[in-house]
């Protein structure tokens, strides 16, 4: 938990020097240190623009902190063309109370990393994951090159506007392949809701995936506070789930594998992946791994 104003200091700091120095070895030492920490529940909230998803966290957030859980936040905007930074746009409709020191969001600029998410979103995961109950990753929108956030969270929740179509889009690109929980926004439009409920509910095939997790349609309305016990509760079963066996630790080494995997393509392309991938391991260490990669790859 943070505890204290000069505790979210710090942790800005902090996540503010991994994207000005993140090649550093005193940076890849502390995001290895705090890698094996872990503590929080990973949930990545993805839909399409307007689907209602900042309202869902600003909601979600509020039943979480009754429950005396902190909650930490990355918002991922979309980035102004001038300056390349972050809009703001997703954080300002946050209506979360500033001077709540379990509370922590981070704003991040999409840039013109592919994915929904930004190019220091894992980096900063891994450091908010050490510190928070929860951790909450708000995408930009989703379409069929912004599926990473699987790659980089816990548990995915699908946020569907009533009457908007996405089920059909989603079908065919292929979104339903991530989620773990589908919730439908906005139910206070009943006939929509009730309507886009049962397309789903009829298209189960398309998004029941293969690990044995079950995906649950949850209605919610964040307008008239609806829903958001259910929401929460499968929330923790799915963490319950989730902490049987090696589910866990199986998933989380296959994202830290496929993180250095898409840096090593960003930095030295398909070339460098391919003559490189079969001594990729990331049981633990993955930013050291990179390092270590990185630094050894000649042309």
């Amino acid at each position: 938990m943070i505890n204290s104003l000069k505790k979210k200091i710090e942790l800005s700091e902090l996540l503010g020097e991994i994207e000005s120095n993140f090649d550093s070895e005193k940076i890849t030492k502390k995001l290895d240190l705090l890698h094996s920490k872990s503590k929080a529940h990973v949930i990545g909230i993805t839909g399409s623009p307007g689907a209602g998803k900042s309202s869902l966290i600003d909601k979600l957030v509020r039943f979480i902190r009754k429950k005396k859980k902190s909650v930490g936040i990355i918002a991922i905007d979309p980035s102004s063309e001038k300056s390349g930074g972050a809009l703001l746009g997703d954080r300002t409709r946050f209506l979360l109370n500033p001077s709540d020191n379990e509370v922590f969001v981070r704003s991040m600029a999409s840039k013109s990393f592919l994915g929904g998410v930004s190019e220091f979103t894992y980096p900063s995961m891994i450091v908010m994951r050490s510190i928070f109950d929860f951790l909450i990753i708000e995408t930009v929108g989703v379409g069929q090159s912004e599926t990473f956030i699987k790659d980089i969270s816990d548990s995915v929740i699908l946020c569907i506007q009533p009457g908007s179509g996405d089920t059909v889009q989603f079908m065919k690109s292929g979104i339903f392949e991530i989620p773990d929980i589908i919730v439908i926004t906005k139910t206070d439009l009943n006939n929509l809701s009730d309507i886009t409920y049962a397309d789903l509910s009829g298209s189960k095939s398309y998004f029941q995936n293969n690990n044995k997790w079950e995906i649950n349609i949850i209605k919610t309305s964040s307008s008239q506070n609806i829903g958001f016990d259910q929401l929460y509760s499968e929330i923790l079963s799915r963490w319950k789930w989730l902490n049987i066996g090696n589910r866990k630790k199986k998933l989380r080494i296959k994202q830290d594998e496929k993180w250095v995997e898409k840096n090593i393509i960003k930095e030295f392309g398909d070339r460098g992946l391919k003559k490189i991938k079969n001594t990729i391991s990331c049981k633990r260490n993955p930013f050291s791994t990179l390092r270590k990669i990185k630094n050894s790859i000649n042309f």
